[in-house]
């Protein structure tokens, strides 16, 4: 006599497996890491930032000292900035890109810094363009 094997038990099963999958997945999406300099300067293209730099950011603003470095240990500490004019320098953290050339979201790490070239502040700002 052969045992009746019961389906129930099997979605049960499979189903909480889903639940624990999907939750794993997406915790790990958003976790956060340690500043990691190479990471942090990790590129694959020009025009992307590192796909690495959006999950450092907390690390690196709290945990490490910005705000009094002058300018040549920004750029040991960091690397060269995306951007910089006469009292700002700038990390690209996030760009994304719609159905054209122009960006339509990003977030940048925008450091100011004195005439003394000490960096005197930061700050993260974000970009979003709403024109749809």
């Amino acid at each position: 006599m052969r045992k009746k094997i019961s389906h129930k038990g099997y979605l049960v099963f499979t189903y909480n497996n889903l639940i624990l999958l999907t939750i794993l997945l997406w915790s790990s999406c958003n976790q956060q890491v340690k500043f990691d300099k190479n990471k942090w300067n990790e590129q694959i293209d020009p025009l992307f930032p590192s796909r690495y730099r959006a999950k450092m950011l907390n690390d690196l603003t709290v945990h490490n000292k910005l705000v009094g470095l002058n300018y040549r240990q920004l750029i040991e500490s960091l690397g060269t900035p995306d951007n910089k004019d006469s009292n700002v320098a700038s990390y690209k953290i996030v760009v994304e890109y719609g159905s054209d050339i122009d960006p339509v979201y990003t977030k940048q790490l925008m450091l100011s810094y004195s005439k003394d070239s000490a960096i005197t502040s930061f700050k993260i700002v974000e970009w979003k363009n709403n024109l749809k």
